[in-house]
């Protein structure tokens, strides 16, 4: 079972321009009239690092998430374990633990520019993770976010391409009218759904599976690079 924030927030304010080495202003190259755009969190948007390693830092006690977090990828223990542990292990730190995270964590850069170029082209944006419900809601800008709650509702990644298909069905549009960025192997039960996709500074399945790979820290270029050239920057 999954969750989503079902009360989309205000439309942002156009994003303003920014400047670029060559001195102009950036927007994205083209534009879509109607779409979803589905975003992964940990390692994508949360370059290096993920929701529960942050968490874990913010209470102080990061090894513990880093060993819960490699027990589950040995398969040593399943997903509602991982969260069962991890929520014993910043316990202590209190309710306002997830924004004192959020708000000490490294983005990726562009996040705040894309959602809103993207909106004001009527894409939907919706954010999957598996991470805690809480932390992914600091996000505010997406329209949609799912995510797991902890300890005994997790998103695992068989669940992201059926969220996405009916969220995709409910707002009428087609296969060919969604795009997703991801970074790992979570990602790939999605990827295998959709044809437009970027694998964002991401894993080496992941970029064998996705229409096309993007390294670098600003989520803006890998946005950009998912449609036709008809607008310039300016």
């Amino acid at each position: 079972m999954t969750h989503s924030t079902d009360d989309s927030p205000a439309a942002p304010a156009p994003a303003p321009a920014v400047d670029t080495d060559a001195g102009t202003a950036w927007r994205p190259t083209a534009w879509l009239p109607t779409g979803l755009a589905v975003f992964d969190m940990d390692g994508t948007l949360l370059p290096d690092t993920t929701a529960c390693r942050q968490i874990g830092l913010a209470a102080g006690d990061v090894s513990a998430v880093e060993q819960l977090e490699q027990a589950y990828r040995d398969q040593l223990i399943d997903s509602t374990q991982f969260a069962e542990r991890c929520l014993e292990s910043w316990a202590h730190a209190g309710p306002g633990l997830y924004r004192l995270a959020f708000a000490a964590c490294p983005r990726i850069g562009g996040l705040d520019e894309t959602l809103a170029w993207l909106r004001e082209r009527s894409v939907v944006t919706c954010l999957v993770t598996m991470a805690p419900r809480p932390f992914a809601e600091c996000f505010t800008g997406f329209d949609h976010v799912f995510a797991s709650s902890y300890p005994h509702d997790i998103l695992n990644p068989e669940d992201k391409p059926e969220i996405v298909r009916r969220l995709r069905r409910d707002l009428g549009l087609e296969e060919h009218e969604v795009i997703a960025l991801g970074d790992s192997d979570s990602d790939v039960p999605l990827f295998r759904t959709l044809s437009r996709t970027v694998a964002v500074n991401a894993s080496p399945n992941l970029r064998e599976l996705a229409a096309r790979s993007y390294d670098g820290d600003d989520i803006r270029d890998a946005v950009a690079g998912l449609f036709a050239v008809q607008e310039s920057p300016r």
